[in-house]
């Protein structure tokens, strides 16, 4: 039990963000971190530690997560729920005048809207770099693919969040 709760520590925060946003649902979310704790730690003697322990346990929540993806079917409807703008992931720093603030804000819900559009495979790479901060090492030995995939995925997922925010160019 210790060491699930240093896991969870360590790495729940993590694990949390990069499920829910690849699922859309807190508490769906919330039964798959628990799940890839559990997988994780019935797994541990066989971890080989070549990347670290943090990549072995994101790829393990982000496999669930496209088990769980695959297994419902995923409508548009699906993705209308209330955008997570005071999610922690979100990382902007408002500014001092109100307007530039609720421009921030809005800015933010567009982002986070748009980057749910993304298909899986793109929206998986943009939390992993531009929420949990992975590097790309790191990207490739969590989603299991080469550079240039996780990179290719990355370009067409900024290409097209940069085409609907273009409004925020300054």
């Amino acid at each position: 039990m210790a060491a699930l709760a240093q896991l969870l520590e360590r790495f729940g925060g993590a694990m949390a963000t990069l499920a829910r946003s690849m699922l859309r649902d807190h508490a769906e979310a919330q039964d798959v971190v628990e799940e890839a704790l559990m997988r994780a730690h019935e797994a541990g003697p066989g971890f080989r530690g070549d990347r670290g322990v943090r990549t072995w346990v994101l790829r393990i929540t982000a496999n669930l997560c496209r088990d769980r993806l695959r297994r419902r079917r995923f409508t548009a409807a699906s993705l209308d729920g209330p955008a997570p703008v005071d999610d922690p992931g979100l990382r902007f720093d408002p500014v001092a005048g109100w307007d530039e603030r609720m421009d921030q804000r809005r800015m933010a819900e567009r982002l986070d809207q748009a980057i749910t559009r993304l298909p899986v495979d793109q929206r998986e790479a943009v939390v992993m770099r531009h929420r949990l901060e992975m590097t790309y090492e790191d990207m490739c030995d969590a989603l299991g693919v080469p550079l240039g995939t996780v990179k290719s995925r990355l370009a067409r997922a900024l290409v097209t969040l940069r085409a609907e925010l273009r409004e925020f160019d300054g």
